[in-house]
């Protein structure tokens, strides 16, 4: 199959999980087309992506996949092989249907609990900003250029 036959295949595919086969969640490249993945009980492994979805299909941290343990090189490191790579529809279509796992749910819930106070609070910092727009402490400081303070600057012109 093509370049363009595999990514329409993967984006419009309609597909049903084997037995044996696990939802995993990325947590990133690790070289060789092998992925640190975590599965749904909280176990990390290795899996590798199969030639079909190299230079086709991008997977990063935290995009979700599921992975068949029994395919493709099964070892120590390596726990299997990337059956499939989800896609945010196809996600809503498995939460929908009631078969996304509820572990992944949660992980999701937390990350947003965490970032609502830091919302809030820079929330408010961008309204004492507002208040102090004359404060010059805010804006940016080059690094490359050496500072010149007022104070030696009066006093070199007192000495000419």
């Amino acid at each position: 199959m093509g370049k363009k036959q595999t990514t329409k295949a993967q984006l419009d595919e309609t597909f049903e999980v084997q037995e044996g086969q696990v939802y995993a969640r990325s947590l990133g490249p690790r070289g060789n087309h092998q992925h640190e993945v975590e599965f749904t009980d909280g176990s990390k492994k290795l899996v590798t992506l199969p030639p079909r979805f190299r230079n086709v299909i991008w997977l990063k941290r935290g995009h979700y996949v599921i992975v068949d343990p029994n395919v493709g090189i099964v070892s120590e490191k390596v726990g299997g092989e990337i059956v499939n790579v989800l896609f945010l529809q196809h996600i809503k279509d498995l939460k929908a249907q009631g078969k996304w796992p509820s572990e992944f749910d949660d992980q999701k819930k937390e990350e947003d609990h965490h970032e609502e106070p830091e919302q809030q609070q820079q929330q408010q910092h961008n309204n004492n900003d507002d208040d102090n727009s004359e404060d010059d402490d805010d804006l940016f400081v080059n690094n490359n250029r050496p500072v010149m303070s007022e104070s030696e600057s009066s006093s070199d012109e007192e000495e000419d």
